[in-house]
C-alpha cells in the first residue's frame, strides 16, 4: 500500500530570500544603469561652473550603484573626529614678507666708459646676478657711451646701488620703483588649490566609473568626458604654476639699468671783438633787402593765384545783383 506524501516544510527565512532574489537583482541592474547618467550630469555641472575661478564649487553627489554599509568606526577614532570637528578652524597665517619687484635706473658720469662697463659686469657676477642686456654707442665728440641692464638679488639691491655710485664721477640721475605683487601671488595660489582639488575629484570619479559595472558604451563616454575635463584642469594648473614661478623669480631679483656717459669738460669759447666793419653791415642790409623783395614777390603770387579768383567768384554775383537793382530803379524813374 502506497504511503501518502507529506508536504515538505521549508524554512521561512529561506523562502523569503528565494522570493527577494530576483527583485534584488532587478534593483541592482536599475541602479547600475543610473551610474553613467550621474557621471555625465556631474561632468556637465563642472563644465558649466567656473571650476578655474578663485572659489571652488562642490559637485553634487552622484547616485551610487548600490548602498553599502560603512565599516564600523572605532570609539577612539570617533572621539578624535568629534574633538577635531568641535575645535574652531584656525585662520591661515599671514604672509610676513611682501613680494615686491624692484626696478632701479641710474645715469652715471664716468671718466672712462671702457673701464666702467667691465666693472659693472664683474659686480653683477660677484653678487650672484647676471646681465640682461648691454649696448654701446659713440657720442658727438667720438667718446664711448653704454647702457647695461643687470639683475641682482633683491636683498643686495642697496649694496649694488652703493657700489655703482662709487664708480661714477657724478650721479646725474637715479630712480627706484617697486611693484607689490603679493595679492596677485596669493590669488594665484588660491586658484591653484581649487584646481588641484577639482583634479582630485575628477580622478576619484574616474576610478569609480572604471570599477563600476554597466553599459559599456555609456561607461566609455563618461570616461572620455572625464579625460577632457582633466586635460583642461591640468592645463590651467600648468599656466598658474608658470605665472607663480615668474612672480617668484622677478621678486627675488631686482633689475638695475645703468647708463654710462663719458665725462666731457666744457671748453669756454673766447669772446672776440671784431670791431666796426662797414662791409659786414652792407652785406647784412643787402640780405635784408633781398628778404623783403622775396616776401613781396610771394605775396603777389598768393594774391594772383588765390585771392583774385576768390574775389571774382564772389564779386560777379554781387555785382550782377547790384546792377539789376540799379537798372530797375532807373527804369521806374523814367516810366514815372
Amino acid at each position: 500500500m502506497r504511503r501518502p506524501e507529506h508536504p515538505v516544510h521549508e524554512c521561512p527565512e529561506a523562502a523569503k530570500q528565494r522570493s527577494l532574489g530576483p527583485r534584488r537583482n532587478t534593483m541592482m541592474k536599475r541602479k547600475m544603469l543610473w551610474l553613467p547618467l550621474g557621471v555625465l550630469l556631474f561632468l556637465a555641472l563642472i563644465a558649466c561652473g567656473p571650476f578655474a575661478a578663485r572659489t571652488q564649487t562642490v559637485p553634487p553627489e552622484l547616485p551610487l550603484p548600490a548602498p553599502t554599509q560603512a565599516p564600523a568606526v572605532p570609539m577612539q577614532a570617533r572621539d578624535t573626529t568629534a574633538e577635531r570637528s568641535s575645535m574652531p578652524e584656525q585662520a591661515p597665517p599671514l604672509a610676513e614678507e611682501r613680494m615686491v619687484i624692484f626696478t632701479a635706473q641710474l645715469t652715471l658720469i664716468v671718466d672712462d666708459v671702457e673701464v666702467a662697463l667691465p666693472r659693472v659686469q664683474e659686480m653683477a657676477t660677484q653678487m650672484k646676478g647676471y646681465i640682461v642686456s648691454s649696448s654701446s654707442y659713440r657720442t658727438a665728440t667720438d667718446r664711448l657711451a653704454a647702457t647695461i641692464t643687470i639683475r641682482v638679488p633683491a636683498d643686495h639691491l642697496q649694496e649694488a646701488l652703493q657700489k655703482l655710485r662709487g664708480m661714477a664721477r657724478k650721479v646725474e640721475g637715479e630712480s627706484l620703483s617697486g611693484q607689490d605683487v603679493t595679492d596677485q601671488y596669493v590669488d594665484l595660489k588660491a586658484r591653484l588649490r581649487a584646481l588641484r582639488a577639482t583634479e582630485e575629484e575628477l580622478l576619484a570619479l574616474l576610478r569609480e566609473v572604471r570599477e563600476s559595472e554597466g553599459n559599456a558604451e555609456q561607461k566609455a563616454q563618461a570616461i572620455l568626458s572625464i579625460y577632457d575635463q582633466l586635460t583642461t584642469v591640468r592645463s590651467q594648473i600648468e599656466q598658474i604654476q608658470g605665472q607663480m614661478q615668474y612672480l617668484e623669480q622677478m621678486s627675488a631679483m631686482a633689475t638695475i639699468t645703468v647708463e654710462l656717459r663719458p665725462y666731457e669738460p666744457k671748453v669756454e669759447q673766447p669772446v672776440v671783438d671784431e670791431g666796426f666793419r662797414p662791409s659786414r653791415t652792407l652785406r647784412a642790409a643787402a640780405r635784408a633787402l633781398v628778404s623783403v623783395l622775396q616776401w613781396l614777390y610771394q605775396a603777389l603770387i598768393w594774391f594772383v593765384v588765390v585771392l583774385l579768383p576768390l574775389l571774382l567768384l564772389l564779386g560777379l554775383p554781387v555785382g550782377w545783383i547790384v546792377f539789376v537793382i540799379v537798372w530797375r530803379q532807373r527804369r521806374r524813374k523814367r516810366s514815372g
